[in-house]
């Protein structure tokens, strides 16, 4: 999903961008130039929403890609030490090519995917804006073998993948099974969805304490918790509102009204 922005936005995503940085791949292959498309367009950003499928294109401008020529992404980020540096995607680390000029996209979830290997053997999801770039090793005539120990690297320019946050959310609310002081199952959603976060529950009932609960939503919004209502039978007020993400805006607050006599 492309939009159009204003001017001075325009200005501050084109301030994310870093320049295209080109190396010999290897003493004994001439320089290559590689470029890296995301979506349908490149170097000028990419917006997505949460779930979105997002393309990696990468073209070699230089040479025809051959079989044996690998394709590398990484992203730019903070490491477990603290230090930013460019590391790995996992999803899509090493990418061999088995035909002649033939590169398909390689596509990815935001949200879903885009993970990073930590130096401490952890992996962490991307945070937004996130930079993205990928390394070109072609195969070397010599020895049949992509340049990927060489230390001279060719990179494609870098992309900047932002976030279209969902600006209004909504959260639903169903039960399952018996309806039970003691435990009730509850079953939760938030759509659109924005990924893992956290629902605010609430049960009350007249002459009753009033129960607050935080329910970890999952990957696609769901989440199902079991919750005490109260000690008494009776009408409970359940309430629940999403707290908000990186991925959507926080939702109205939700109400449902269940009873229980046993």
């Amino acid at each position: 999903m492309r939009l159009k922005f204003n001017a001075t936005v325009a200005a501050i995503v084109t301030a994310l961008l870093l320049g295209a940085v080109v190396a010999p791949a290897m003493a004994a292959l001439s320089p290559q130039t590689v470029a890296l498309q995301l979506g349908d367009s490149a170097g000028t950003g990419y917006y997505a929403a949460y779930g979105q499928g997002i393309d990696l294109l990468p073209t070699s401008l230089s040479t025809i890609e051959r079989p044996g020529d690998v394709f590398a992404f990484e992203a730019y980020v903070t490491d477990s030490d603290g230090v930013q540096k460019w590391l790995p995607l996992q999803d899509f680390e090493s990418i061999t090519l088995e035909d002649t000029n033939t590169v398909q996209p390689f596509g990815f979830r935001l949200g879903y995917e885009g993970t990073v290997s930590l130096t401490d053997f952890s992996t962490a999801a991307l945070t937004f804006p996130a930079q993205i770039r990928c390394e070109y090793k072609p195969v070397d005539p010599a020895t049949g073998k992509s340049a990927s120990t060489t230390p001279d690297k060719t990179y494609s320019e870098t992309e900047t993948v932002n976030v279209v946050k969902n600006g209004v959310t909504k959260v639903t609310i169903a039960t399952s099974g018996t309806i039970k002081h003691a435990g009730t199952v509850f079953k939760l959603h938030v759509s659109p969805n924005c990924g893992v976060g956290t629902i605010k529950v609430t049960v009350s009932k007249s002459g009753s304490p009033t129960r607050t609960y935080n329910v970890t939503t999952d990957q696609d919004g769901y989440a199902t918790s079991t919750l005490k209502l109260g000690t008494r039978n009776g009408t409970y007020k359940v309430t629940a509102k999403f707290l908000g993400n990186l991925f959507g805006a926080a939702s109205k607050t939700a109400v449902k009204f269940v009873h229980a006599n046993r």
